[in-house]
């Protein structure tokens, strides 16, 4: 999904725990340094997964990523699904299995990947939640991920920074709830902010309400507008702590563009250059060559 000047989506969430389906998204969007799943950017990309009827061949994947983290497995290669049974066997006799409580994942959904993709969409969510909220818990590479932002948000913040929000990881529990509806912010190298209804007749819907600076600013001064002392703190806190963070992203890629641009110059001007000397010598004009483009 591009950024757009009103990119309002909604994801219909009628069969399965938008809670749920928000938190799986969540570690997928923070912990991508531990989970790699490329082809879930969005929670568009994460329902399309979760509800395949056909090509059954994303969610196979992703199911065997997350329990792969899971289990905390050191190989590089995903479990095969032959393993599917007893890892998941394993999972649910150790001390994980308090998690199950209040999730609809029946045994057979364990005996075996087919079983698994066999289920209702609601079913995959809560069994892919189980792995998510297991590796929170006991992945070593998510649990240094969150001892480092920990440690990190414990030191004094510099001048430069505004608030912990700017570096620390997106959080994995709701934003802030108002009247009847929850606020998710998710993004790692970006910011998404998404709505969930929770009235009875708009709920299991997640809304998106901004994701670039232009989205945030608007969101921000429709909820300073609004008489609830609670969204002009949601407003404030907008302004002071997403709209900073996104200003700084976009002057990285506007350095990286302009930076790109003199590289393409340079490669199209001469590369090799008559000297004094009466050879000729190759010259680099790749003046940037040290640059970073990782946002």
């Amino acid at each position: 999904m591009s950024p757009s000047t009103n990119s309002r989506t909604e994801v219909a969430n009628t069969s399965y725990s938008a809670a749920n389906f928000a938190s799986v998204f969540a570690v997928l969007n923070t912990f991508s340094a531990a989970i790699r799943v490329p082809d879930i950017q969005e929670p568009e990309d994460l329902d399309t997964v979760v509800r395949c009827t056909d090509d059954t061949k994303a969610l196979r994947e992703l199911a065997l990523t997350l329990l792969a983290a899971a289990v905390d497995r050191k190989a590089k290669s995903l479990p095969t699904e032959d393993q599917w049974p007893k890892l998941c066997s394993s999972l649910a006799a150790g001390s994980a299995v308090h998690l199950l409580k209040g999730l609809e994942v029946p045994e057979d959904a364990a005996e075996s990947l087919d079983e698994f993709v066999a289920q209702p969409s609601a079913v995959r969510v809560d069994v892919l939640y189980w792995f998510c909220e297991i590796a929170l818990m006991n992945n070593t590479v998510i649990k240094a991920l969150i001892d480092g932002e920990c440690e990190r948000e414990r030191k004094p913040a510099s001048a430069s920074t505004n608030t912990a929000t700017n570096d620390a990881l997106v959080r994995l529990t709701p934003l802030v709830e108002i009247a009847k509806q929850r606020y998710w912010l998710f993004g790692n190298n970006t910011r998404q902010l998404y709505l969930e209804s929770l009235s009875q007749k708009g709920k299991g819907r997640l809304e998106l309400l901004a994701q670039s600076l232009e989205e945030f600013a608007a969101v921000a001064a429709d909820l300073r507008a609004q008489r609830s002392h609670a969204q002009k703190e949601l407003a404030d806190r907008l302004d002071t702590e997403v709209v900073p963070f996104l200003e700084k992203q976009e002057r990285k890629r506007e350095r990286v563009e302009r930076a790109l641009q003199r590289q393409a110059i340079a490669a199209a001007n001469v590369h090799l250059y008559e000297t004094r000397t009466r050879k000729r010598q190759r010259v680099n004009y790749n003046v940037d060559e040290d640059i970073s483009y990782d946002f």
